[in-house]
């Protein structure tokens, strides 16, 4: 893929994004409804790292072809790990007595989920900065 096709796709999967935060305020349906809220939790899930991409790409658009290079080489892998283990941490069940233990796990679905976004974040900056610099 291209800059273009980066940016593009980013900007896009950060609309999807955006409606799934808030359909009821773009008339998508009804917040009260279950299936609606589940529908738009998952939408939310799958593209939830789109709005990072987009602003990623955004900053290396007008760039050299080199720094996009350095930064997509590594972020279209990262990319695709970070949704499926957003996706599987949750997916599972959660159970437990009088919601502690949901807490508790809920907690550290977040640690996780944000440990993965701080290594891709990071890790895009450096590679950005650094080939930018040479």
């Amino acid at each position: 893929m291209n800059k273009r096709n980066v940016l593009w796709a980013g900007l896009i999967s950060t609309g999807f994004f955006f409606l799934a935060m808030y359909p009821a305020i773009f008339g998508i349906c009804e917040m009260n409804n279950y299936d609606c809220r589940k529908t738009s939790d998952l939408i939310q899930i799958i593209f939830g790292i789109f709005p990072v991409v987009f602003f990623l790409s955004l900053i290396t658009y007008k760039m050299r072809d080199e720094v996009f290079e350095a930064w997509w080489k590594p972020a279209r892998f990262f990319i695709p790990i970070i949704m499926l283990v957003t996706l599987l941490v949750n997916s599972k069940t959660r159970s437990g007595g009088m919601g502690i233990s949901g807490a508790i796990a809920g907690g550290f679905d977040i640690f996780l989920i944000g440990i993965f976004y701080f290594i891709f974040i990071v890790i895009s900056l450096v590679r950005i900065v650094s080939v930018y610099r040479k």
